[in-house]
């Protein structure tokens, strides 16, 4: 169940991706970030260590996949009055040991919490209601 939630707020950070798409200027296309493995170094303050297995992907089309540290996930978004709907969703349901498994259900919880986000310099920040941070993400290397 845990799991399941973990991954819709894990498809909302998506589609905020994707609807940053539009709002960026027309020198900076989709490409930018469309196709990239983006990596967390740090889920609500703490650091993640640079060798972690999580990262998301989005695509131009409002599809994510990614890997929260144990299970792989896939989905689909959409934008409806001025929030997103997400689904269908899949993903694996692999239990791995602690502290993987804690770290996974961190990383999709902050992303579930995501209302917002910054976007710059191969750097992506998940923000709160409130304009807090949730999780800053780069692109994995």
């Amino acid at each position: 169940m845990k799991l399941g939630i973990a991954l819709v707020a894990l498809v909302a950070l998506a589609f905020m991706l994707f609807q940053l798409q539009s709002r960026l200027s027309s020198a900076t296309t989709g490409a930018e970030f469309a196709g990239i493995d983006w990596r967390p170094t740090s889920i609500a303050g703490e650091s993640v260590p640079d060798d972690t297995d999580q990262f998301v992907r989005f695509e131009v089309d409002g599809s994510i996949s990614g890997h929260g540290g144990c299970n792989r996930f896939f989905g689909a978004l959409k934008s409806v009055d001025g929030g997103i709907e997400v689904g269908p969703l899949g993903a694996t349901r692999m239990a791995c040991p602690e502290p993987i498994m804690s770290h996974e259900a961190a990383f999709l919880a902050a992303v579930q919490k995501t209302r917002s986000f910054d976007f710059g310099k191969e750097r992506l920040r998940l923000l709160d209601e409130n304009g807090d941070e949730l999780v800053t993400l780069v692109p994995r290397g």
